[in-house]
């Protein structure tokens, strides 16, 4: 009795553990959500650590965030705030040939000691266009205190439209309290909010025109009146956008640097590559921004690829059987719409029928223009990667509108072609202050001025010269000194030969004789032990 329930116990205790091993089969089999295999994510990390304490590596077009570290952190942002700057007078300037006068303030009060300047002073003036070069570029700190003063008639009211501007854009960690980034307790940002204003900045083709040109020469200053002095000329500090440097991205066309103690390295830096443009934010760097920045990008750009969401996702088409009785449409034209524009990101080795997506009509009045009745939401791996908002389209007034477009594009056309056409060759408009393309001075490293019969050397190839003299002049110490150790060998040697051959001429016949005794004794003594 006792062996038959044992048996019994052992058969029941069999069968539990066939029913649970059959429920953990079950469980392995059944579809895993979207972005995770048993468990695990699918979303790609970097390979080794970014060094600066914050980061952030963000797909311009749909917004996803690839990689974050610290990105809500505040920090102090440096020079970078001047993207910002150059932002809200982009925006604020009818005409960027508008003069802007230097006050004092600008020039001395509003500076900290040993800042970044062009050494403009009071009462110089600029125009707009000189001053946002100088300011993108060189980092001028008076020109950025000087183009506030324009604006808003003080760096307080311009910090101001700053706070302003920063909300609109969705920024929740920051806090500007002057146009150039220097030090100030009140004055923060994060890693998220300085991705969300370049992402908004290089929307802006003015913005992406300046801030994409190397070297810029402004108008003339009272400090340095001669319209072809070097200090008049402005070069980029973005090493990842300058073929020279050994920090050099392909495919940065966007970016700002910064640094103070307090803030330590500060970059920002937009790249495109592959019809993916990547926006990488470094915050409080020690040294290692650049080197940050290009892990950043080649991770974003080696495992992630951006898609149209009106290609791919041809779901909301559905909506349209709402207009229609058994395939009879009963709204003539009427049409929905994506916005080819509109991008979602993902790991390379999935596409967009992997994420999921939420359609919601639950809109803002902003993101109700032009149309607009819905919005699709698109995540995977728990992450958001992109949104897509879907429009109704009237496509018969929209024919009817670009045929009127074209009808009055061509009576303008007919109207300012004149009877006669002649050719005139007439010399390229050129930005103020700057060179024209077909200038030799723009590539010429010497300039024969024959006006004034001197001969002016660019002030890069001044630099360079100065390089190689001074290692001309080290290779010559060093040469030198090799001489004059050599001649000291000789001259040690001569000595010894002098004195060996005195001491041989002072020796009396007895002691030469005892002295070849004792050498022919040492002779025979090594010939024996070989």
């Amino acid at each position: 009795m006792r062996a038959a329930s044992q048996l019994r116990r052992f058969r029941a205790a069999g069968r539990y553990h066939f029913l649970a091993l059959l429920l953990v089969l079950l469980l392995l089999l059944l579809p895993s959500p979207a972005g995770t295999v048993f468990g695990e994510t699918l979303w790609p990390e970097p390979d080794g650590d970014v060094q600066a304490e914050g980061a952030l590596l963000m797909d311009a077009d749909s917004g996803t965030v690839l990689y974050q570290k610290n990105e809500h952190e505040h920090y102090f942002p440096a020079s970078i705030t001047k993207v910002l700057t150059a932002v809200i007078v982009l925006e604020k300037t009818e005409n960027l040939d508008e003069m802007v006068e230097f006050s004092a303030d600008a020039t001395g009060k509003n500076l900290e000691p040993n800042s970044t300047v062009i050494a403009a002073s009071a009462g110089d003036q600029l125009s707009v266009r000189d001053c946002l070069y100088c300011l993108l570029l060189h980092s001028a700190n008076d020109c950025a205190n000087a183009l506030a003063e324009h604006v808003a008639g003080s760096n307080e009211a311009f910090a101001e439209l700053m706070n302003q501007k920063a909300a609109e854009l969705g920024c929740t960690d920051s806090h500007f309290r002057n146009p150039s980034g220097l030090n100030d307790p009140e004055h923060y940002t994060s890693a998220h909010d300085m991705a969300l204003i370049l992402q908004y900045a290089i929307r802006n083709p003015v913005f992406r025109q300046i801030d994409a040109v190397q070297a810029y020469t402004h108008a003339p200053i009272s400090r340095y009146p001669d319209p072809a002095s070097p200090e008049n000329t402005v070069y980029a500090h973005h090493r990842m956008m300058r073929k020279s440097y050994r920090d050099y991205y392909e495919g940065v066309f966007a970016g700002k640097t910064g640094y103070t103690t307090l803030a330590g390295n500060t970059l920002l830096t937009a790249a495109e590559r592959d019809g993916m443009t990547l926006i990488a934010v470094i915050l409080n760097g020690h040294n290692t921004q650049y080197s940050d920045t290009r892990r950043l990008f080649d991770f974003g750009f080696e495992h992630f690829h951006s898609l149209s969401a009106a290609e791919q996702d041809q779901s909301y088409t559905a909506l349209s059987d709402n207009f229609r009785i058994q395939g009879i449409s009963m709204v003539d034209m009427l049409q929905f719409r994506m916005d080819s524009a509109q991008r979602v990101t993902l790991p390379k080795e999935q596409e967009l029928r992997d994420a999921q997506s939420i359609l919601s009509y639950s809109l803002s009045e902003a993101e109700r223009k032009n149309q607009t009745i819905a919005r699709v939401d698109y995540s995977f791996a728990g992450r958001a990667v992109g949104k897509a908002y879907i429009r109704l389209v009237d496509e018969r007034a929209v024919r009817e509108q670009q045929a009127r477009d074209a009808e009055i594009l061509s009576q303008k056309v007919l109207e300012t072609v004149p009877e006669r056409i002649s050719v005139q060759e007439t010399p390229l408009p050129t930005v103020a202050g700057q060179l024209t393309p077909e200038s030799s001075e723009n590539r010429a490293p010497i300039i024969l001025d024959r006006e004034s019969g001197s001969i002016r050397i660019q002030k890069p190839i001044l630099r360079l010269l100065q390089i190689l003299a001074l290692l001309a002049a080290a290779v010559l110490l060093i040469m030198g000194i090799l001489y004059l150790m050599q001649r000291r060998e000789e001259f040690l040697r001569k000595r010894r030969r002098r004195r060996m051959l005195k001491h041989t001429r002072d020796l009396t016949r007895a002691q030469k004789a005892r002295r070849d005794l004792m050498l022919g004794k040492k002779k025979s003594g090594r010939a024996r032990r070989r």
